[in-house]
Protein backbone atom coordinates (compact mmCIF):
# COMPACT_ATOMS: atom_id res chain seq x y z
CA UNK A 1 0.00 0.00 0.00
CA UNK A 2 1.50 3.69 -1.19
CA UNK A 3 2.07 6.31 1.04
CA UNK A 4 -0.81 8.31 1.45
CA UNK A 5 1.25 11.42 2.29
CA UNK A 6 4.40 12.11 1.12
CA UNK A 7 6.81 14.40 3.37
CA UNK A 8 9.45 17.09 2.21
CA UNK A 9 11.22 19.62 4.01
CA UNK A 10 8.88 22.25 3.89
CA UNK A 11 6.16 20.85 2.84
CA UNK A 12 3.55 17.92 2.71
CA UNK A 13 1.98 16.33 -0.20
CA UNK A 14 -1.48 14.44 0.38
CA UNK A 15 -1.24 11.57 -2.45
CA UNK A 16 -4.29 9.43 -1.18
CA UNK A 17 -6.11 7.78 -3.81
CA UNK A 18 -4.55 10.02 -6.33
CA UNK A 19 -3.49 8.21 -9.89
CA UNK A 20 -0.55 8.85 -9.88
CA UNK A 21 2.14 9.53 -6.88
CA UNK A 22 5.29 11.24 -6.01
CA UNK A 23 7.94 9.83 -7.69
CA UNK A 24 12.11 9.99 -7.99
CA UNK A 25 11.79 11.43 -11.16
CA UNK A 26 8.85 13.90 -11.11
CA UNK A 27 11.25 15.27 -7.67
CA UNK A 28 14.18 15.71 -9.71
CA UNK A 29 12.14 17.22 -12.40
CA UNK A 30 10.99 19.51 -10.07
CA UNK A 31 14.53 20.67 -8.62
CA UNK A 32 15.79 20.75 -12.32
CA UNK A 33 12.87 23.84 -13.68
CA UNK A 34 14.97 27.18 -13.62
CA UNK A 35 12.55 29.75 -11.94
CA UNK A 36 15.29 32.95 -12.59
CA UNK A 37 12.66 35.75 -13.93
CA UNK A 38 9.91 33.87 -13.72
CA UNK A 39 6.93 35.99 -12.18
CA UNK A 40 3.93 33.49 -13.47
CA UNK A 41 4.18 29.92 -14.41
CA UNK A 42 1.71 27.72 -15.21
CA UNK A 43 1.89 23.46 -14.60
CA UNK A 44 0.08 21.81 -17.03
CA UNK A 45 -1.58 18.88 -15.35
CA UNK A 46 -0.89 19.61 -11.85
CA UNK A 47 -1.96 16.06 -10.01
CA UNK A 48 -1.79 16.94 -6.53
CA UNK A 49 0.65 19.89 -6.43
CA UNK A 50 4.30 18.66 -6.19
CA UNK A 51 5.63 20.73 -9.18
CA UNK A 52 3.95 23.78 -7.77
CA UNK A 53 5.15 23.49 -4.54
CA UNK A 54 8.52 22.58 -5.52
CA UNK A 55 8.67 25.64 -7.84
CA UNK A 56 6.99 27.79 -5.36
CA UNK A 57 9.67 27.12 -2.24
CA UNK A 58 12.67 28.17 -4.97
CA UNK A 59 10.86 30.94 -6.95
CA UNK A 60 10.08 34.89 -6.25
CA UNK A 61 6.78 34.54 -8.81
CA UNK A 62 3.93 35.87 -7.00
CA UNK A 63 1.52 33.71 -9.41
CA UNK A 64 1.38 29.84 -9.82
CA UNK A 65 -1.23 28.09 -11.59
CA UNK A 66 -1.94 24.49 -11.58
CA UNK A 67 -4.45 23.01 -14.20
CA UNK A 68 -5.81 19.20 -13.36
CA UNK A 69 -8.34 16.87 -15.15
CA UNK A 70 -8.82 14.73 -12.41
CA UNK A 71 -11.06 16.04 -9.57
CA UNK A 72 -9.74 13.91 -6.88
CA UNK A 73 -6.17 15.25 -7.41
CA UNK A 74 -7.02 18.57 -8.20
CA UNK A 75 -9.14 18.59 -4.56
CA UNK A 76 -5.81 16.87 -3.22
CA UNK A 77 -3.91 19.80 -4.44
CA UNK A 78 -5.61 22.40 -3.34
CA UNK A 79 -5.56 21.01 -0.12
CA UNK A 80 -2.11 20.30 -0.45
CA UNK A 81 -1.60 24.01 -1.13
CA UNK A 82 -3.64 25.59 1.30
CA UNK A 83 -1.84 23.90 3.73
CA UNK A 84 1.60 25.34 2.71
CA UNK A 85 3.65 28.49 2.96
CA UNK A 86 2.76 29.68 -0.04
CA UNK A 87 -0.33 29.18 -0.37
CA UNK A 88 -1.12 33.17 -0.97
CA UNK A 89 0.37 32.97 -4.47
CA UNK A 90 -0.56 29.28 -5.34
CA UNK A 91 -3.67 27.94 -7.19
CA UNK A 92 -5.53 24.80 -8.80
CA UNK A 93 -8.06 24.85 -11.54
CA UNK A 94 -9.86 21.77 -12.07
CA UNK A 95 -10.00 21.58 -15.78
CA UNK A 96 -9.12 19.95 -18.77
CA UNK A 97 -6.12 21.73 -20.14
CA UNK A 98 -7.43 21.99 -23.57
CA UNK A 99 -10.98 23.72 -22.67
CA UNK A 100 -9.23 26.21 -20.29
CA UNK A 101 -7.03 27.25 -22.98
CA UNK A 102 -10.54 27.70 -25.59
CA UNK A 103 -11.27 30.97 -22.79
CA UNK A 104 -7.92 32.18 -21.60
CA UNK A 105 -5.45 34.17 -23.32
CA UNK A 106 -3.12 34.39 -19.99
CA UNK A 107 0.98 34.18 -21.03
CA UNK A 108 3.23 32.55 -18.53
CA UNK A 109 7.24 33.34 -17.79
CA UNK A 110 7.11 29.63 -17.22
CA UNK A 111 5.12 26.48 -18.35
CA UNK A 112 6.15 23.52 -17.09
CA UNK A 113 4.40 20.02 -17.21
CA UNK A 114 4.94 16.15 -16.95
CA UNK A 115 2.73 15.02 -19.45
CA UNK A 116 0.83 11.43 -20.09
CA UNK A 117 3.76 9.61 -21.81
CA UNK A 118 2.54 6.98 -23.75
CA UNK A 119 0.86 7.15 -27.00
CA UNK A 120 0.53 3.31 -27.95
CA UNK A 121 1.41 1.58 -24.78
CA UNK A 122 -1.28 -1.07 -23.56
CA UNK A 123 -3.67 0.90 -21.45
CA UNK A 124 -4.50 0.64 -18.08
CA UNK A 125 -8.54 -0.87 -16.16
CA UNK A 126 -8.16 1.95 -14.18
CA UNK A 127 -9.81 4.53 -16.14
CA UNK A 128 -8.29 7.77 -14.23
CA UNK A 129 -4.58 6.28 -14.13
CA UNK A 130 -4.79 5.64 -17.92
CA UNK A 131 -5.97 9.21 -18.43
CA UNK A 132 -2.82 10.05 -16.19
CA UNK A 133 -0.67 8.35 -18.44
CA UNK A 134 -1.53 8.06 -21.81
CA UNK A 135 -1.29 11.18 -24.00
CA UNK A 136 -5.20 10.83 -26.13
CA UNK A 137 -6.44 13.49 -24.05
CA UNK A 138 -3.51 15.68 -24.43
CA UNK A 139 -1.76 15.21 -28.05
CA UNK A 140 2.09 15.87 -28.08
CA UNK A 141 0.64 18.59 -31.06
CA UNK A 142 -1.94 20.13 -28.87
CA UNK A 143 0.61 20.80 -25.81
CA UNK A 144 2.79 22.03 -28.84
CA UNK A 145 0.08 24.22 -29.26
CA UNK A 146 -0.85 24.94 -25.70
CA UNK A 147 2.91 26.13 -25.07
CA UNK A 148 2.73 28.40 -28.01
CA UNK A 149 -0.51 30.80 -27.38
CA UNK A 150 0.38 30.99 -23.63
CA UNK A 151 3.99 31.12 -23.08
CA UNK A 152 4.97 34.72 -23.19
CA UNK A 153 7.62 36.07 -25.78
CA UNK A 154 10.90 35.43 -23.47
CA UNK A 155 9.40 32.53 -21.55
CA UNK A 156 10.87 28.95 -21.01
CA UNK A 157 8.73 25.75 -21.16
CA UNK A 158 10.02 22.71 -18.97
CA UNK A 159 8.95 19.38 -20.50
CA UNK A 160 9.37 16.07 -19.45
CA UNK A 161 8.99 12.72 -21.66
CA UNK A 162 10.61 9.21 -22.37
CA UNK A 163 13.28 9.61 -24.88
CA UNK A 164 11.22 8.73 -28.27
CA UNK A 165 8.49 10.39 -26.99
CA UNK A 166 10.66 13.85 -26.41
CA UNK A 167 11.60 13.21 -29.92
CA UNK A 168 8.16 13.30 -31.29
CA UNK A 169 7.10 16.03 -29.13
CA UNK A 170 10.50 18.42 -30.64
CA UNK A 171 9.17 18.07 -33.93
CA UNK A 172 5.85 19.77 -32.88
CA UNK A 173 7.74 22.19 -31.13
CA UNK A 174 9.84 22.89 -34.17
CA UNK A 175 6.42 24.18 -35.83
CA UNK A 176 5.30 26.06 -33.29
CA UNK A 177 8.68 27.82 -33.19
CA UNK A 178 9.88 26.72 -29.67
CA UNK A 179 13.64 25.40 -29.51
CA UNK A 180 15.40 23.53 -27.23
CA UNK A 181 17.64 25.41 -24.72
CA UNK A 182 18.57 22.82 -22.40
CA UNK A 183 18.43 18.96 -22.35
CA UNK A 184 18.74 16.87 -19.10
CA UNK A 185 19.39 13.07 -20.01
CA UNK A 186 18.49 11.11 -17.00
CA UNK A 187 19.39 7.39 -16.17
CA UNK A 188 18.21 5.47 -13.43
CA UNK A 189 22.29 4.50 -13.14
CA UNK A 190 25.30 4.35 -15.18
CA UNK A 191 24.45 0.60 -16.16
CA UNK A 192 20.85 1.17 -17.80
CA UNK A 193 20.56 3.30 -20.88
CA UNK A 194 18.50 6.55 -20.25
CA UNK A 195 14.91 6.76 -19.43
CA UNK A 196 14.01 10.44 -19.58
CA UNK A 197 14.96 13.46 -21.18
CA UNK A 198 14.05 16.92 -19.45
CA UNK A 199 14.10 19.81 -22.15
CA UNK A 200 13.32 23.70 -21.60
CA UNK A 201 11.93 25.10 -24.88
CA UNK A 202 11.82 28.95 -26.02
CA UNK A 203 11.21 31.42 -28.77
CA UNK A 204 14.76 32.69 -28.93
CA UNK A 205 17.42 30.14 -27.36
CA UNK A 206 20.91 32.04 -27.09
CA UNK A 207 22.30 28.66 -26.36
CA UNK A 208 22.07 25.12 -25.93
CA UNK A 209 23.27 22.79 -23.12
CA UNK A 210 23.49 18.83 -22.45
CA UNK A 211 23.77 17.31 -19.34
CA UNK A 212 23.59 13.55 -18.21
CA UNK A 213 22.29 13.10 -15.09
CA UNK A 214 22.49 9.71 -12.90
CA UNK A 215 20.13 9.12 -10.57
CA UNK A 216 22.31 5.97 -8.67
CA UNK A 217 25.53 5.40 -8.48
CA UNK A 218 27.43 1.90 -8.35
CA UNK A 219 26.14 0.37 -5.32
CA UNK A 220 22.42 1.56 -5.45
CA UNK A 221 23.44 4.95 -3.56
CA UNK A 222 22.24 8.30 -4.70
CA UNK A 223 24.96 10.13 -7.41
CA UNK A 224 26.19 13.25 -5.74
CA UNK A 225 24.53 15.28 -8.51
CA UNK A 226 21.11 13.92 -7.43
CA UNK A 227 21.78 14.89 -3.74
CA UNK A 228 22.76 18.20 -4.59
CA UNK A 229 19.81 18.58 -6.85
CA UNK A 230 17.22 17.48 -4.05
CA UNK A 231 18.87 18.22 -0.83
CA UNK A 232 16.76 21.56 -0.68
CA UNK A 233 13.68 18.99 -0.46
CA UNK A 234 14.34 15.62 0.61
CA UNK A 235 13.86 15.35 4.41
CA UNK A 236 17.15 12.94 4.68
CA UNK A 237 19.98 14.91 2.38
Amino acid sequence: MSNPHFQFKKFIVHQEGAPLKVTTDACLFGALIETVNAKSILDIGTGTGLLVLMIAQKSQASYILGIEVDKLSSDLAERNFSDSLWKEKVKVIHSDILLWSEYDNSKFDLIVCNPPFFTSHKKNADERKSLARHNDSLSHENLSIILSKHLSENGKAFIMLPPNEMNAFEKYCFIQHLFPENKFIIFSSEEKAPHLHIISFSFHPDKFSEEKIFIHEKGGKYSNRFMELLSPYYLHL
